[in-house]
């Protein structure tokens, strides 16, 4: 083959790769349009269905319930199946689902939790297969680049449906969003049933030949300690879902912005999680690995909280950039702990049981924390007690992670 053939070809697989990742990124940012839409709308509904805030919070806990103990399922799934079969799937099932949400909501707690149990295993339907898509047919540095690229299509749809329920309370009522999210999903359904590349054949998984054989990434997977960086991940996911699902209540209750205003001023959120996966990336580059640079985030987050219990919430000024940089530090930590990892043991062909064990772990930590976190508000009357948890949790991890990372430099 000549020069300006090879060329060609090479060029050829970079655009097929392109175009994986942008699908890849469009379904999960439809993905988290379809989740997060709930989180956005508790306040309206409760206000509106006279729901109680308790109740509210158990329908999410069974999202996340379902979608953690999903992420073992369709993580053994994606290993065996079309991943992209799976996606499909979970695009039709999760629509449906937003659907559905306001007569459930009508209907009261337990056709609420029921729906919202479903919604959370269709959720459980994204994530693994896609990371075995990028894992089967990207090369590892393209890997790295692909899942920060579907993080950062994750936040771009937080702001999104946050800003869309906004609205929707302001002008047509909270009912509108679910049916405008469930619309989107069946056109992303559309997309991808239809322009999926690979249906002629895979996307080539290595552009160029690479660097390093795969036996050294097996042996670095081996060496690493999964149970801690589990407790770790779990800690995590206590911080990061507990506060993106609690954060416009806090906001109202503290700050008195009103449900519209409090939703509208927590979309700000995801910009500074953004932020932080780009220095997550930094700090992996400066301190050698993924372990080290989820410590350093963990660390910032913890300085958050421990502000955070002292101040009691603080004002507005004060109080709404603490917690941001909080919940953006758990993003940073995600990247690293739960994206990039997994990764590594992509040549035993583990990847996608491995995703779903790691993600299982960040939505046991949700289950606990969406639920937990109102009846720790209700039981004490107000945040601070909150707060304490906050510092505490965020401590544990970084116990977790300070372990794996002593062993790995005994390794």
């Amino acid at each position: 083959m000549n020069s300006a053939s090879s060329d060609s070809v090479s060029g050829d697989g970079r655009n097929r790769a392109r175009t994986l990742v942008a699908l890849c990124c469009a379904a999960y940012f439809t993905s988290y349009l379809t989740r997060k839409c709930y989180e956005a709308s508790i306040l309206a509904i409760c206000a509106d269905t006279g729901l109680a805030r308790m109740a509210a919070g158990l329908a999410g806990t069974a999202t996340v319930a379902l979608y953690g103990g999903g992420q073992f399922v369709t993580g053994w799934l994606a290993d065996r199946l079309d991943p992209r079969k799976i996606v499909l799937a979970a695009l039709l099932l999760t629509a449906a689902c937003n659907a559905a949400m306001p007569a459930a909501a009508a209907g009261g707690t337990a056709s609420l939790v029921a729906v919202n149990a479903v919604n959370g295993f269709a959720q459980a339907m994204f994530w693994p297969p896609l990371v075995k898509i990028f894992a089967d047919h990207l090369a590892p540095a393209r890997y790295k680049g692909a899942v920060f690229a579907v993080n950062v299509a994750a936040n771009a749809a937080i702001v999104a449906v946050f800003a869309l329920v906004a609205g929707c309370i302001r002008l047509a009522g909270w009912r509108w969003s679910f049916a405008a999210v469930s619309a989107i999903a069946l056109a992303m359904a559309a997309v991808w049933a239809g322009a999926i590349p690979g249906r002629a054949g895979p996307v080539p998984r290595r552009e160029t030949a690479p660097s390093k054989p795969a036996e050294p990434v097996s042996r670095r997977a081996a060496a690493l300690p999964l149970l801690p960086v589990v407790a770790a991940i779990v800690c995590m996911g206590v911080m990061r879902d507990g506060i993106e699902a609690w954060a416009p209540t806090i906001v109202e209750d503290l700050y008195g912005l009103g449900a519209s205003g409090s939703t509208l001023s927590v979309a700000a959120l995801p910009v500074f999680a953004v932020a932080s996966m780009a220095a997550a990336r930094r700090l992996r580059a400066a301190l050698g690995d993924e372990i080290r640079a989820a410590l350093a985030l963990f660390a910032l987050g913890g300085v958050c909280a421990g502000a955070l219990f002292s101040s009691g919430g603080g004002s507005l000024a004060a109080g709404l950039p603490l917690l941001a940089v909080l919940s953006a530090s758990m993003h940073g930590a995600n990247l690293m702990l739960v994206c990039e990892l997994p990764g590594r043991f992509a040549g035993g062909g583990r990847v996608g049981t491995v995703s779903g064990i790691l993600n299982a772990g960040v939505y046991a930590g949700a289950a606990l924390s969406i639920y937990g976190f109102a009846a720790l508000r209700e039981r004490f009357a107000g945040w601070r007690p909150v707060f304490a948890l906050w510092a505490a949790v965020l401590a544990l991890g970084i116990a977790m992670l300070a372990c794996v990372a002593k062993r790995r430099r005994v390794c």
